[in-house]
């Protein structure tokens, strides 16, 4: 039963990398190379096969064994993984996680996603203005998203590798920001008490 799943969600995959802007069943079906009623007994509607198709992709770019991280650091080396696996996967593979139906997929994430950031980065929130906080947890959805990993690739031409090192450098950067400024403005209210001191 999982291979003929998996064979209808190959031939789903395939179907779009082709470049189809509209598809049906029976493209699926033909791509696949099973009936359109087997497709239909393992997903009674098309909307059943999209939403297969995201944890198709999830798993078979092994992101399942990916804990949900509870720190800066576990969230840095999870991101780091997603890159690396990702420079693995078929550019059929590739063309489907950046498909529209794929960004349909995760639209209906995008809350949980940006909750799992916010718990991650919990110890260095307090360090930023309530607006900032807002502010990094949009940038740090943007920098683990497959369209960043896609443009890393194709704009500068960057290896798996390289591209998580890119990007934990930009991690590191945004969360010691803050930091940086609590430090700052700590050591100046400390110099104005100094040149002010109380009479």
């Amino acid at each position: 039963m999982e291979h003929t799943r998996d064979l209808i969600l190959e031939g789903l995959i395939r179907t779009m990398a082709n470049g189809a802007v509209t598809w049906s069943i029976p493209d699926v079906a033909r791509e696949s190379g099973v009936s359109v009623p087997t497709i239909y007994r393992y997903f009674r509607t098309k909307q059943e096969l999209v939403e297969g198709l995201g944890a198709y992709v999830v798993r078979k770019a092994g992101f399942t064994d990916l804990l949900p991280p509870h720190s800066p650091q576990e969230l840095i080396a999870m991101v780091r993984q997603m890159y690396l696996r990702a420079a693995d996967m078929s550019e059929a593979m590739k063309m489907a996680s950046l498909s529209e139906l794929a960004q349909e997929i995760r639209k209906e994430s995008i809350p949980l996603r940006l909750k799992m950031i916010e718990t991650a980065l919990a110890p260095v929130l307090p360090f930023f203005a309530e607006h900032e906080r807002i502010y990094l947890v949009r940038m740090v959805l943007l920098l683990s998203s497959s369209a960043l990993i896609r443009a890393l690739d194709q704009y500068l031409g960057l290896t798996g590798a390289e591209a998580a090192d890119t990007i934990s450098w930009a991690f590191w950067a945004l969360t010691r920001a803050g930091s940086a400024d609590a430090s700052t403005s700590s050591k100046e209210d400390s110099e104005r008490d100094q040149q002010n001191p109380e009479q």
